[in-house]
């Protein structure tokens, strides 16, 4: 490596190492939830948990990289910076900067992530082509199952006092 390439990668690892960024690894009903919230079908939530799982172990400030053509991967679902993103300003085909998908709110990381899938499919991820493509997927059904009996409780609550 020539000087002024060990100069940009300290610098990017300073940069890295001392951001601001504070993650945290979600549970797999989080993150069920959260892609519940997302709109996500039903049908393929636990996919999309399994590939969270295989791409960055449920971590929202994971960043990866450098890969090809110098690009990097942000948050739970690591989109990369080739197209999707842009490092330090607004850009990509998902229109963010790519630190944007580096926080507990994964909402904006589910939003880019969708218009991924919906042009390559999960096929983009490598990770869930090596891990969740043809195996065992988690399951999340008693994740959103709590919630459902918590409310029926809470109907059942508010007819019967209706009815006293």
């Amino acid at each position: 490596m020539r000087e002024s390439e060990w100069v940009i990668l300290f610098v990017l690892m300073v940069t890295t190492l001392h951001s601001p960024v504070e993650g945290k690894i979600l549970t797999q009903c989080e993150a069920a939830r959260e892609l519940e919230r997302a709109k996500i079908s039903k049908s393929l939530i636990s996919n999309w948990v399994c590939l969270m799982q295989s791409e960055s172990g449920m971590n929202t400030a994971l960043v990866t990289g450098p890969k090809t053509a110098s690009s990097y991967s942000y948050g739970i679902l690591q989109i990369n910076s080739v197209k999707w993103c842009t490092r330090g300003r607004t850009g990509g085909i998902c229109n963010k900067r790519c630190e944007d998908f580096l926080n507990d709110n994964i909402q904006e990381s589910i939003a880019c992530a969708k218009k991924i899938f919906d042009r390559e499919g999960f096929k983009a991820w490598d990770g869930w082509t090596k891990k969740c493509k043809n195996k065992p997927l988690p399951n999340v059904s008693n994740c959103t199952r709590k919630k459902r009996m918590v409310t029926e409780i809470e109907t059942a609550e508010i007819e019967t006092d209706s009815i006293v």
